[in-house]
């Protein structure tokens, strides 16, 4: 039997699309049988854990300390993102100082998908959360603006999210 050598893009994907039609289909079960009120914060808490977990383990694999400074927060950051943010999570990030990383989502899935189902009114961003566990995993000092309680596209407002690092 010939069978198609998978490369690291095709692999990233089909685990990625995995991970997305889980995501999407316990919210949906949770939201249909408990409701927004419950499924939204219970999907924030659980988006921060897996990000702390995801990233930690990838800097177990990598043999990365906790980035003590910009360029080695970065350097970590961006493999974090290379290996786990999908290619339709379509984000820039800027890097405006030695402290400052600012992102600007263009794309996000879960805004659309919310939209879909109608449940954007209640939900709470589950995506920027996840990173936020990347930063506990990483060791970091931060603080973040907005408040993201609620979806900021849905607010009608662009969602730009600005990250102050206080390194030691």
């Amino acid at each position: 039997m010939a069978w198609k050598k998978l490369d690291r893009h095709e692999l990233k994907r089909i685990l990625i699309q995995n991970w997305m039609i889980h995501d999407g289909l316990w919210y949906n079960e949770v939201a249909s049988r408990f409701g927004m009120g419950e499924a939204s914060p219970m999907n924030v808490r659980i988006c921060r854990k897996l990000g702390a977990i995801e990233c930690a383990r990838l800097m177990k694999m990598a043999g990365a300390p906790s980035p003590r400074n910009m360029v080695e927060y970065r350097e970590l950051f961006e493999l974090a993102a290379d290996v786990f943010v999908p290619e339709f999570q379509t984000v820039q990030v800027e890097y405006q100082s030695n402290d400052t990383q600012v992102f600007r989502t263009v794309e996000c899935f879960a805004h659309k998908a919310m939209e879909k189902t109608g449940l954007l009114p209640d939900y709470e961003c589950g995506i920027f959360v996840r990173i936020e566990g990347w930063f506990d995993a990483m060791g970091l000092k931060y603080t973040r603006t907005p408040d993201l309680s609620r979806c900021l596209k849905f607010k009608g407002q662009d969602c730009i999210i600005t990250v102050k690092f206080s390194f030691e």
